[in-house]
């Protein structure tokens, strides 16, 4: 059996490249200070991955997105409300930084971003039709995740996932029966006391394992309930990963090295207990799989 061919022609292809060239011409500035943003930023360097990521999802569905001729007609009035919804955007930038309410690097992209992705999704619209759009819908919204994230709201996450952490260190320590005393975000064991700080919150390697979960469960899973459980269950995973750090260096400094807290292993030692977040993940995620064949 034959496989089916894209066939949208070479001339609607050209249309889109060339839309997309001058929708990034106009974007070139902020473009340009996304691009240096994400090189200096420690928590949203994953920036420069999602539109790579984007084009592979792209080039993996490429089969189901463009199988039949391009029909523009019908995306055009959509295209026209993606760019008013841009002009839009861009006209709130314009006011919050007049009114100086934009503070950060990270604000001063967030909607200038915005409207350059709604551009692109519009260009699209415009010449493949809605048919496709709608096919491709999963890429396309992903190119959202290059939107940087406000400091206000990293800073809500941030304190989110410290409380959160902190709760799942109480409970691991009563697991393994070690005497504690919990105060709000510290805690008092024999010749120890803890500060779940801010830092500990682990905010980068969630972002991550976030667009992991993203990526993988329109990879590997079929159904809507699945991709939502593989999705919540980030959450939860990053907070078992944090209490099983603070637990883990809390116990070896009682009970091998006083020296652990000033060591390379809680200094360092990030990515091993992200390593441990990924294989709970993948057991999950392959659980999902298991349980999406026996079902079908």
């Amino acid at each position: 059996m034959s496989t089916a061919t894209p066939k949208v022609t070479a001339a609607t292809w050209r249309t889109f490249g060339l839309g997309v060239c001058l929708v990034s011409a106009l974007s070139a500035l902020p473009l340009a200070r996304l691009v240096r943003f994400a090189l200096q930023s420690n928590l949203q360097s994953h920036i420069l991955l999602i539109p790579l990521i984007s084009a592979y999802l792209l080039y993996h569905d490429r089969h189901a997105i463009f199988q039949r001729p391009a029909s523009a007609t019908d995306g055009r009035r959509v295209a026209l409300l993606t760019g008013l919804a841009a002009l839009m955007l861009l006209a709130l930038h314009a006011a919050l930084t007049a009114s100086n309410r934009i503070s950060s690097e990270a604000g001063a992209l967030c909607l200038p971003i915005m409207a350059y992705i709604t551009l692109l999704l519009g260009a699209f619209l415009a010449c493949f039709g809605r048919a496709a759009f709608h096919a491709a819908l999963f890429p396309l919204l992903f190119l959202y995740v290059m939107v940087p994230i406000p400091d206000a709201a990293t800073h809500v996450m941030g304190v989110a996932l410290q409380h959160g952490s902190a709760a799942a260190t109480h409970g691991l320590f009563l697991l393994t029966g070690t005497p504690v005393i919990r105060d709000g975000l510290t805690f008092f064991l024999p010749g120890l006391s803890l500060h779940v700080a801010e830092e500990c919150s682990g905010i980068h390697s969630t972002l991550a394992l976030l667009i992991t979960s993203l990526v993988a469960s329109k990879l590997y899973l079929q159904q809507l309930p699945s991709r939502v459980v593989l999705l919540l269950a980030v959450i939860p995973l990053c907070l078992l990963r944090n209490g099983i750090r603070v637990v883990t260096l809390a116990l070896l400094t009682m009970h091998v090295d006083p020296g652990i807290m000033d060591s390379r292993l809680h200094h360092r030692g990030g990515p091993l207990f992200f390593a441990l977040s990924l294989l709970l993940f993948f057991a999950i995620l392959l659980g999902l799989r298991k349980w999406e064949k026996r079902n079908r």
